[in-house]
């Protein structure tokens, strides 16, 4: 004997609910889980035990796939985001010695690739770790 198909039906909407209330706390797959449940248990009236592990796999099986589905997106976004090279290529500065230079309000190591005096235009074309590879406007 389990626990009857609307238990779980009704505690599977409540989690998706709650995930409504409380985004990213996976509470969508404890509640497709229990769905899941609830439906095998109309289906076939499976003992207790076997219940608990279809909800154990489809829990285990719905969070691996949207693991699956996420890292690959988020990996993509962490390649750029906070990198030193990050939106500075192509912009302008001005040198402040032979190796800084200021590009907006922060103050870079730099190596120019061509002559530029300190205080002259230079504009960023890469990025070697922090330092930035300058050339001179013009």
């Amino acid at each position: 004997m389990s626990l009857p198909w609307s238990v779980w039906v009704v505690a599977g909407l409540l989690m998706m609910a709650a995930e409504m209330l409380l985004p990213g706390a996976f509470l969508i797959w404890v509640g497709a889980a229990a769905l899941g449940t609830g439906l095998l248990v109309l289906l076939l009236d499976p003992s207790l035990p076997v219940a608990l592990l279809a909800f154990v796999l489809l829990l285990g099986l719905g969070i691996g796939l949207s693991l699956a589905w996420l890292r690959p997106r988020a990996a993509a976004r962490r390649s750029t985001v906070n990198a030193p090279g990050s939106g500075l290529v192509g912009r302008a500065g001005v040198m402040l010695a032979a190796d800084r230079v200021r590009v907006g309000d922060s103050d870079w190591p730099a190596r120019p690739l061509e002559g530029a005096a300190p205080g002259s235009t230079v504009r960023v074309v890469a990025v070697e770790g922090l330092t930035l590879l300058v050339r001179p406007e013009g």
